[in-house]
């Protein structure tokens, strides 16, 4: 028998919109993470920064918490919720996917902070920040399955009213762990507030070193010091974005949470609001990698598509060019070999070579140049600078 919302359980307000409001929301912060995703993977320069390789680690695992999200109750063992059509394996299966990637995403968060200081704070080039980038990502995949696996030898994923995650089995005594709500905060809360707390203590430190090098710059010419300040508030605001994220997902899911640890019931209107929040963290980080370039826009009227059309046309004309030496290469060693046609396709492949070197001039200024005097970067850019075309990219 096909589930409905005909079904008894649905005919309560609160538990329908906890089986609907998931799915809107799921789908949303799905194709935004897919976004995400493929506009990094689909380009070379952007696949070879660490920036978008961390937004690349975070957007893979909310792809798979929202999917988990958009499934809603429809793993859920039939009867034990609304919309429930699942079985034991269905839920134990999105119980770790949940379980995963909601401790998986917010935890690259604290990687993209540390990325942050590093760059702002410490002053660290792109070349150097990728040779810690490894750890970079371990950090939040170790903690993700860590604790994903350590639920299902645990046999702690049952249904949670709107999604199945650790939680209480009181039909099924082989699977309820009487210990599920101390699960919760060991697997999930505790490790979210802490993060929530270090991100807080690393915007705070962001804050105040672009504060005193504000300060610094009021002792040079005025042009040169504003554009320093509007380049650090820039990169600046985006790391707060990138902590707002976090926060307007966890801000509900905490307060229902802090609820029940006091004892009460969280009223209606918080659970609707949690379960409507929790997965768009993907939508809020595609807004927050959007900023920049919308910001662009209305600054200097560069359109949106630009960094798409300049990517594809460096991609083909890279591909053509790799094609064109190949064939100059295999015509000249069949060809006779006399001193004018060797001559002639040297000068081909070096025309050529140049031209390569020409579209990859752009990725290269990202990595290269010294540091002037009083901080600058000669040549190029500073750290500041550098992180700004960055996240522009």
């Amino acid at each position: 028998m096909p589930v409905s919302l005909s079904d008894p359980k649905c005919q309560i307000t609160k538990l329908r919109a906890m089986a609907l409001a998931p799915k809107f929301t799921g789908i949303v912060s799905l194709i935004s993470s897919t976004f995400i995703i493929q506009h990094v993977l689909r380009d070379r320069r952007r696949r070879g920064l660490t920036y978008h390789r961390l937004l690349l680690g975070m957007s893979i695992s909310d792809f798979f918490g929202s999917l988990m999200c958009f499934l809603s109750t429809w793993p859920i063992p039939r009867g034990e919720a609304c919309l429930a059509a699942g079985t034991t394996m269905t839920c134990t299966a999105q119980g770790f996917f949940n379980q995963t990637a909601a401790l998986t995403t917010p935890t690259y968060n604290i990687s993209l902070a540390i990325y942050y200081i590093l760059v702002i704070v410490k002053g660290w080039k792109e070349n150097r920040v990728s040779k810690i980038e490894k750890y970079l990502h371990a950090l939040p995949i170790l903690a993700g399955l860590g604790t994903g696996f350590a639920g299902l030898a645990l046999k702690l994923y049952n249904g949670a009213g709107w999604i199945c995650w650790i939680a209480p089995a009181p039909n099924n005594p082989e699977r309820h762990n009487p210990n599920y709500g101390i699960f919760r905060l060991a697997f999930l809360y505790a490790d979210a507030w802490a993060i929530i707390i270090f991100l807080a203590i690393c915007m705070c430190i962001i804050y105040f070193h672009v504060l005193k090098q504000e300060q610094k710059l009021d002792k040079y010419r005025a042009s040169f010091a504003q554009k320093k300040r509007k380049q650090s508030k820039k990169i600046r605001n985006q790391a707060y974005l990138y902590v707002g994220c976090v926060y307007m997902t966890w801000i509900f899911g905490s307060i229902f949470r802090f609820m029940e640890l006091a004892g009460q019931t969280p009223p209606t209107y918080i659970t609707i609001l949690f379960v409507t929040f929790f997965p768009l963290q993907g939508f809020f980080n595609l807004t927050t990698y959007m900023f920049p370039r919308i910001l662009r826009y209305f600054e200097e009227g560069i359109p949106l598509t630009q960094s798409f059309e300049r990517r594809r046309s460096s991609f083909f004309s890279s591909f053509v060019t790799s094609a064109r030496n190949s064939i100059s290469r295999r015509r000249s060693s069949q060809a006779p070999c006399s001193d004018g046609i060797v001559e002639n396709g040297e000068n081909v492949h070096a025309r050529e070579a140049g031209v390569e070197a020409d579209n990859e001039g752009d990725d290269n200024a990202i990595e290269e140049g010294t540091t002037g005097e009083n901080g600058t970067f000669d040549g190029e850019k500073d750290s500041i600078d550098e992180l700004a075309r960055i996240v522009e990219a």
